[in-house]
């Protein structure tokens, strides 16, 4: 995807103001938002301290009358101190008529002291259980006292109690934005606010991809699955007039068209073949058609034929051992990782020396971050067979997240692998989009850029070699409008990738261009493969569209790129 930051389904504050801290720091700090006091200086109802350490209320007086010299304001000072009492003695709705009567007393001009009324009823009304009304009466306190972030915090913690999580995230980012980064990162609002996204983003996500009918994906997709799969388990040296069976002549023309990239209406065709009676390459066919049902998003149709492949007792070993390893990746892309593991476990199980089962099961590994077992694997598949492109950049990319993160010392060798790698696979773009990568990492830009443009040259098709090209010229060059420029050019060539179209709208975040931003976060979410990616890009889109609403209705300013840290988190991740 687009960058660590993103990872998580919620925003960085660095680019959208509206969140921070990925998902899963702790939010104690804002937890403490239903935990209420009272601010002896405003007679408020605090939200940030526990109400058994605030200081003794005073004038607490609660059934004494009005005395006759007292002025309007003192009046209503004095009923809301008497509410404060019975909110301190958890008489919560006798508290709540002292508050609504103090409001009405306050005069017009004293607003302010209106809107903390208003706030202490929904804290009331909080304590009560009642989110509906928290919401009414923090909205009349902000429309007293538009900044006041008590309120908006109290109406977005009653907002996602009523799981109208769109309408709390722009609570939250108007929350963060207003009182800064700085503080929204130390009160744990930033965290808060990535956990709520995450739960707008997992809800519409499951809405989306519910309804999603197959579709054939971008052809860069569909290739980049199949460059992953050692094609010589499907391999046939019959012609098609040698065989007897429809279905088997119709596999040798399938077959060719695969690997001369010719995807077009593919499953239709796999499909038309598997009713015609194959014999020789039945199970090939199955296998092939739960490919492309994968790639389509299809996985019921996918683990039906994977299924029916395994459950052949006639079926080559290595076509079962294929049928794992991509049922085993249904199961990771529909987030049952104990299927998925134990899938590819018996890949390796029923054939040790298959170099597909050790390859597909350490980007399983890869994916947790389990680079020991995921390097382990990988060396033991180019052991096998150290002919395979993919089985060399999984590996140098394990190598180097460990160089990273764990063992810098490593780095030495991550560089003369990808040397040699270059040397062993000269006309293997993917080999040097991976070496470009880490150059860019670490910041030899010039070095980099040689590498994406050798990259483009082998594979001038592929589209997310435009997209790291793009987001070199941004980093190194601070070139916005080329970066742009380049991936227009992308999305016209592969209208269908939605990795171009994600980064394409990250660049217009940066630039302020939130409507081009949003839209193309709408079209790549209508291509989207997987339910992570969709509960990604869903908490994207609304978190950008709840910070333009927000700058526009509290006229403040988003987060600008002087306060981005690390501009370079926004490079992409190498693709596998």
């Amino acid at each position: 995807r687009v960058s660590q930051p993103f990872q998580s389904s919620g925003i960085n504050a660095e680019y959208g103001g509206s969140a921070g801290d990925s998902v899963g720091q702790d939010a104690g700090k804002i937890g403490s938002v239903s935990s209420i006091g009272r601010d002896s200086a405003s007679g408020e109802v605090q939200s940030d301290v526990p109400i058994e350490k605030q200081e003794p209320v005073e004038a607490e007086k609660s059934e004494s009358e009005d005395e006759p010299d007292q002025n309007p304001l003192e009046r209503a000072d004095k009923r809301k101190a008497e509410g404060n009492a019975f909110f301190k003695k958890k008489e919560y709705n006798e508290a709540k008529k002292c508050y609504l009567e103090a409001a009405d007393m306050y005069p017009e001009e004293n607003a302010v002291e209106k809107s903390h009324c208003y706030q202490n009823m929904a804290a009331t009304s909080e304590k009560l259980g009642k989110p509906d009304d928290v919401v009414q009466y923090c909205t009349k306190a902000l429309t007293l006292n538009q900044k006041y972030v008590k309120a908006i915090q109290r109406r977005a913690t009653a907002y996602e109690k009523l799981n109208k999580y769109e309408e709390s995230i722009k609570d939250w980012t108007a929350v963060c934005l207003i009182e800064g980064p700085e503080k929204s990162m130390k009160n744990g609002y930033m965290a808060t606010s990535d956990r709520v996204l995450k739960a707008y983003g997992d809800q519409s996500a499951k809405k989306l991809m519910a309804s999603r009918k197959p579709r054939l994906p971008s052809h860069t997709v569909i290739k980049s699955a199949l460059d992953n799969i050692h094609m010589r388990d499907f391999k046939a040296t019959d012609t098609p007039d040698s065989l007897q069976s429809i279905g088997d002549k119709r596999y040798i023309q399938i077959l060719s068209d695969i690997e001369q990239g010719n995807y077009s209406r593919m499953a239709d065709r796999l499909d038309s073949a598997l009713k015609e009676n194959p014999v020789k390459f039945l199970n090939q066919l199955r296998c092939f058609r739960g490919i492309f049902a994968w790639v389509m998003t299809d996985y019921a149709t996918a683990i039906s034929n994977f299924d029916a492949v395994i459950r052949d007792s006639s079926s080559l070993m290595r076509l079962k051992v294929q049928a794992y390893i991509h049922r085993g990746e249904v199961y990771q892309l529909k987030g049952d990782k104990n299927r998925a593991l134990a899938d590819f476990n018996h890949a390796v199980q029923i054939d040790e020396d298959h170099p597909d089962a050790y390859l597909h099961r350490a980007q399983f590994y890869l994916s947790l971050e389990g680079l020991d077992q995921a390097i382990k694997d990988l060396k033991k598949s180019i052991e096998l067979d150290g002919e395979f492109s993919a089985s060399w950049t999984s590996l140098v990319y394990g190598q180097y997240q460990m160089a990273r993160t764990m063992t810098p010392s490593l780095l030495n060798e991550v560089f003369s692998n990808l040397s040699k790698m270059e040397e062993k696979f000269p006309k293997v773009a993917d080999v040097f989009v991976l070496h470009g990568q880490v150059l860019h990492d670490q910041r030899n830009f010039s070095a980099a850029e040689e590498k994406f443009n050798e990259a483009q040259r082998l594979a001038p098709d592929n589209v997310t070699y435009m997209a790291h090209a793009a987001n070199l010229k941004m980093m190194a060059e601070k070139n916005f409008d080329s970066a742009i420029d380049l991936l227009q050019k992308a999305h016209e060539k592969d209208p269908k990738c939605d990795f171009v179209l994600e980064n394409l709208g990250m660049i217009y975040i940066q630039k302020q261009m939130y409507d081009d931003a949003l839209e193309c976060f709408k079209k790549a979410l209508d291509l989207v493969k997987t339910e992570a990616e969709a509960a990604h890009l869903s908490a994207l889109r609304i978190g950008i569209q709840c910070q333009a609403e927000v700058c526009k209705e509290y006229d403040v300013k988003p987060v600008s790129m002087s306060d981005i840290q690390d501009f370079s988190q926004m490079t992409p991740a190498p693709q596998e």
